[in-house]
């Protein structure tokens, strides 16, 4: 079986899954897709009979991890899942990973019933948002005279410790994990990294991922010193326009406890759609 046929596979268990109990699983397909290394992206499978019925995703992201699984209905509470976990064990201790989240979407009962079942702490959780004209507020009032002067372009080769350095202040990680993200950010054909700039200086960045007309917005962060001048809301804006008349959905995810992005999401127009819990595991 080559590897469009597993692709396929675990979309149609994916698809099974929500079905079932009316929930959306985060799978984070952009970096599914990419060839599986150690330290990276991985995936373990299980078949019962030629059939698909469990899959973990393991995303590797420096020293950190997320992984999130799922098993078919009606082959549940058979020791599927809790095997698929003993393997993604084996493979946290061969990377020495220092850092490991695992989510579910907040709606499974399945998926929280489990997760509580293990040696984990709640964490936090995010929502998934989706932009929705009906609930746009456009209203220019609300931006300030510099957004006029904000450019969005595509971050060049060059420009590599700048993205880094943005990244590494604006979600409070080590320039060394951001330096690591980013090449494996790079490895993903399907992602565009933006640099956000103001009077022709960069200010920002973001980072954007497409398939079957959807548009994810990844990433997005201002310049501290820059914040507060509507340098983000302008990018949003700019973002939602294009992608709109490439007649694509937008998407973005937010953290709980970010009042203030959420706010400023909620006034561009989206609206929360999902929300996914995150344990941690030591």
């Amino acid at each position: 079986m080559n590897t469009m046929d597993t692709w396929k596979e675990i979309e149609e268990l994916q698809l099974r899954c929500e079905q079932y109990e009316g929930i959306s699983l985060k799978l984070n397909w952009d970096m599914l897709r990419q060839p599986q290394v150690p330290g990276g992206t991985e995936q373990l499978l299980t078949y019962e009979d030629g059939q698909l019925v469990g899959f973990m995703g393991l995303y590797g992201f420096a020293s950190s991890m997320e992984i999130c699984g799922m098993v078919r209905p009606g082959f549940r509470r058979r020791g599927i899942f809790t095997a698929l976990w003993n393997q993604a064990l084996a493979i946290i201790e061969r990377n020495r990973t220092s850092s490991v989240l695992l989510n579910t979407p907040a709606g499974s009962a399945s998926g929280t019933g489990f997760l509580t079942g293990l040696p984990l702490k709640f964490s936090h959780s995010e929502y998934q948002m989706k932009w929705d004209a009906a609930a746009a507020k456009l209203a220019s009032s609300d931006a300030s005279s510099a957004a006029s002067s904000v450019v969005l372009r595509p971050a060049r080769e060059d420009e590599f410790d700048i993205l880094v350095e943005l990244d590494s202040s604006g979600f409070d990680i080590s320039k060394e994990d951001a330096a690591e993200v980013y090449r494996l950010q790079k490895q993903e054909n399907m992602q565009e990294h933006v640099m956000i700039e103001l009077d022709g200086q960069p200010a920002g960045k973001m980072r954007l991922w497409t398939e079957d007309n959807e548009t994810w917005i990844y990433g997005l962060t201002v310049s501290v010193k820059l914040r507060g001048l509507g340098i983000g809301r302008s990018a949003l804006m700019q973002t939602i326009e294009r992608e709109r008349r490439n007649y694509n959905g937008i998407n973005l995810e937010v953290a709980l406890d970010n009042p203030n992005a959420l706010r400023l999401y909620e006034s561009c127009g989206f609206v929360i759609v999902n929300k996914q819990d995150y344990y941690s595991y030591k």
